[in-house]
């Protein structure tokens, strides 16, 4: 685990960086430069605490790029990447906060669309999102739209959703799960797994999470633990080892696609 925290990202379009999830991947930030945005206040974050935690984004319009700068900044990077032979693989979204909560984002998805075919290496686009605004019929249809909906579910209960994941008021967790299961499999879950004194792999959260997951079949799911430093001093890093039987425990149950970062 690295010993840094990551600061947050400057600017709209950061990398590309090789991800092991997406291989070279560019970066859309549509949150804040300064300062978190997000509906959740994770305790494991890489980031640390959530500084603006809402589910309504329209308050802090002014702070985000609008979906004009957003247009510009990557149709600039396509051009460049296209003079200099820069390989993209896929165009993300994510940064520092939750994307989703952008009061322009669907019109912003409308336009990374467009600008993609402009990119000579036809990236996908991605969207790392903790599924928490899914209750918005443009957000819902926006993510329909793109190649990756990555979608984040940590658990498989209110009691361990509230502990490890400290969403803003108004957000509902049986709310998400209904909410993913309407993406009918075209999704990938995302699940990050810690212990100390939150702890998502015990035996009873693993069969809660199960049972969820089982109403979402999800096309793939992806599991993984800290890489860095979280906000939250009293977790821990879960062992490559447990992590793969965890990945096995849930290949048994499920048979599905797991695979482990």
């Amino acid at each position: 685990m690295s010993e840094e925290r990551l600061n947050l990202q400057k600017g709209i379009i950061y990398g590309p960086v090789k991800s092991r999830r997406l291989g070279y991947s560019l970066g859309i930030n549509i949150s804040p430069e300064e300062i978190k945005l997000c509906s959740l206040n994770c305790a494991y974050c890489q980031y640390s605490w959530t500084g603006l935690l809402t589910k309504d984004g329209e308050s802090f319009r002014k702070i985000l790029p609008t979906a004009d700068e957003v247009k510009k900044s990557l149709t600039s990077f396509a051009k460049k990447a296209n003079k200099e032979k820069q390989h993209i693989d896929f165009l993300t979204f994510s940064g520092n906060g939750e994307p989703t909560l952008h009061p322009e984002f669907s019109r912003i998805v409308d336009y990374v669309l467009k600008i993609s075919e402009v990119f000579e290496s036809k990236p996908k686009i991605a969207c790392l999102s903790n599924s928490t605004t899914l209750d918005k019929k443009e957000i819902f249809e926006s993510l329909q739209k793109i190649d990756e909906p990555i979608m984040k579910l940590d658990a498989g209960n209110e009691k361990t959703f509230r502990l490890l994941n400290r969403p803003a008021s108004k957000i509902d967790y049986e709310g998400i799960v209904a909410n993913l299961v309407r993406f009918n499999g075209n999704l990938t879950i995302q699940t990050l797994f810690v212990e100390g004194e939150i702890d998502n792999t015990k035996e009873f959260e693993l069969e809660s999470y199960v049972q969820k997951l089982k109403l979402i079949k999800p096309k793939l799911i992806q599991i993984y633990s800290l890489d860095r430093p979280p906000a939250y001093k009293r977790i821990e890093k879960v062992s490559q080892k447990k992590l793969n039987q965890i990945k096995q425990f849930l290949i048994r149950e499920l048979n599905l696609n797991v695979v482990v970062y």
